[in-house]
């Protein structure tokens, strides 16, 4: 009993071994090894243009009214010393100026339509095309358009918004879009197509092409240059095709429609100076400014070279989308 009593129990840390050093060496937690920053890949960026004020014509007719006003004010002022009337001549004539270009503005989007020879078509002429519309349109919150479709045998669509909003936006596809895309090309063409008009500067663009080609001479070059420039930038583009892959939520519809539109051809007939900037991609053959964009040139340089609007290439916007 007494040998018994006086055997000690092991203690915990014998049983684990060198219990000694145990107790003296303190539990240290390693020191954390930081991770090697990993460099991951930049993707590319659309260029971004130099933020510039949009703007239409209308001031420059409100101002011009005015300048007409004037002057007439200051004849008759001279002839019957009515100096008091200077005001309300500026503002008789800036009220002319308004009217002259509402007219035109309501003229423009008939005269932009007209550019391009085209039949309206229905649900029942194409249904596969109706059917993804109606539903980007609901998905969108943009209006069914009215849809036409030229004899074009290549690929590319026009698109254009009455300014006024009185009348339906309109998209005309070209025959050979309508041919040769598969549905799921077709839903990002006309996704894209969609975003234009949900953009809001589509009208605008609309606008000042029809005002511009409806005044023809009685607008200075310079003046059309910079309306053209400032309703239309290379930046607009590129939005669109984020928003239109937005509204399918599925990107690669978009790049297969834009692989088969470099793989066919963009170019249309029906292309005025001024249109040019309505198309989906550029109708013309022989573009060097758009070539260029394609080998690396600068697509936030200036849009428009003499009166034509220049667009990015395709092989560019194909290589922003494919980074999304």
């Amino acid at each position: 009993m007494a040998n018994t009593q006086q055997r000690k129990k092991p203690s915990n840390s014998s049983r684990n071994g060198s219990p000694q050093r145990q107790q003296a060496r303190p539990t240290q937690k390693a020191p954390a090894v930081k991770a090697a920053p990993v460099k991951a890949a930049v993707p590319a960026k659309a260029p971004v243009a130099k933020p510039e004020k949009r703007f239409s014509l209308q001031p420059y007719f409100l101002l011009l009214g005015a300048v007409v006003g004037i002057v007439v004010g200051l004849v008759l002022a001279l002839v019957a010393g009515l100096v008091v009337l200077l005001p309300v001549f500026a503002l008789i004539g800036a009220a002319i100026g308004w009217v002259t270009y509402r007219r035109a503005a309501a003229q423009s989007f008939s005269l932009v339509t007209s550019y391009v020879a085209a039949q309206e078509i229905d649900s029942e002429d194409h249904p596969r095309l109706f059917n993804l519309l109606e539903s980007l349109c609901a998905v969108s919150g943009v209006a069914v358009p009215v849809v036409g479709v030229t004899t074009d045998a290549t690929v590319n669509a026009y698109v254009v918004a009455d300014p006024l909003g009185d009348e339906q936006s309109h998209i005309v596809f070209t025959e050979g879009a309508l041919r040769v895309m598969e549905r799921i090309e077709l839903e990002g063409f006309v996704a894209v197509c969609l975003a234009r008009v949900k953009s809001g500067q589509l009208e605008l663009q609309t606008e000042t092409a029809g005002v511009v080609a409806a005044l023809g001479k009685f607008i200075p070059s310079r003046l059309a240059r910079k309306a053209l420039e400032a309703c239309f930038t290379q930046q607009d583009v590129f939005d669109a095709d984020l928003k239109a892959c937005g509204i399918t939520r599925f990107p690669p519809g978009l790049i297969a429609a834009y692989e088969k539109m470099s793989a066919e051809s963009t170019v249309t007939s029906g292309v005025n100076p001024l249109n040019i900037q309505l198309w989906l991609a550029n109708p013309k053959s022989a573009f060097a400014a758009n070539n260029s964009n394609a080998t690396g040139g600068d697509a936030s340089s200036s849009t428009v070279i003499g009166s034509e609007v220049v667009h990015p290439a395709l092989a560019t916007r194909l290589a922003l989308l494919r980074e999304i």
